[in-house]
């Protein structure tokens, strides 16, 4: 007992801190609990000595259910709900409130006791790098550092056992499409400090083999694969023109096979 005591004190008073770098923006996370830190530790790579772009500060509670509400049920979905109070934006789902603040960058989280902050954090990390007209994709990589592929929706079996698959940080621009891993990865496959250049984008279809495949059917296929966070109207067609410029910027090429959309990355 005296010992379950002094945890409890001890983490009143002290704050456990990790900065992790997703895609150059630099979240600050803060906790009275080592979670947070246990997770951003896991992925050694990210962790930065830079300034906080973002502040999360989070807190723990035992009492989420009777706070808000809801019931936890036996799983529960990342897929948050984003609304608009006054200058910030309230970001909600099943087991978190959080409360953001996107031009001061300062978040503030309940979290209900015993959940992981990965789920939170691809969230806030596809909120922060709309800002920088960036999506977050759920890919796999492959090929050279400055004409890579990227595969959304296909298979395991369709793309290279070197791939490396998760979720990236995809930024079309003028001279190209740039390609930066993220903490929320699926494999252990190389990670490229600098990132990739993608120049070639697979997508699935019902051809036999592989063929050219148009700008509105790319469009189209892509889009499961995002991860869109702001389901409001005017994030959607940011997120829709964004994505319009990676399909004509990368030469697309349908694989003849077909998969069935994650409900939750759906945009619209």
């Amino acid at each position: 007992m005296v010992g379950r005591a002094a945890t409890r004190v001890a983490a009143r008073v002290t704050r456990h801190t990790d900065t992790v770098d997703i895609a150059g923006v630099a979240f600050q996370l803060s906790c009275r609990f080592p979670k947070p830190s246990f997770w951003a530790r896991s992925h050694p790579e990210f962790i930065t000595g830079r300034r906080p772009d973002v502040v999360v500060r989070l807190d723990y509670q035992e009492d989420f259910e009777r706070r808000t509400g809801r019931p936890l049920g036996d799983t529960v979905a990342d897929a948050a709900g984003v609304r608009r109070r006054g200058r910030t934006l309230l970001v909600s789902t099943g087991y978190y409130r959080a409360t953001a603040d996107v031009q001061r960058g300062r978040v503030t989280v309940r979290v209900a006791a015993g959940f992981a902050v990965a789920g939170l954090m691809r969230t806030l990390a596809a909120l922060w790098l709309a800002e920088r007209e960036t999506l977050l994709l759920h890919a796999a990589c492959f090929g050279p550092g400055a004409s890579a592929t990227l595969a959304c929706g296909l298979p395991t079996w369709a793309t290279p056992s070197s791939a490396t698959a998760g979720w990236f940080a995809v930024t079309p621009r003028p001279d190209g499409v740039t390609v930066r891993p993220t903490p929320f990865l699926d494999s252990d496959g190389p990670l490229r400090a600098t990132g990739w250049r993608a120049t070639t984008l697979w997508l699935p279809g019902a051809a036999t083999g592989m063929r050219p495949m148009g700008a509105a059917l790319a469009l189209r296929a892509l889009l499961p694969s995002i991860w869109q966070a702001d389901r409001r109207r005017a994030a959607v067609e940011r997120t829709l023109d964004l994505a319009t410029r990676v399909v004509t910027t990368l030469r697309c090429r349908e694989v003849g096979v077909t998969s069935s959309a994650r409900a939750e990355a759906l945009v619209g």
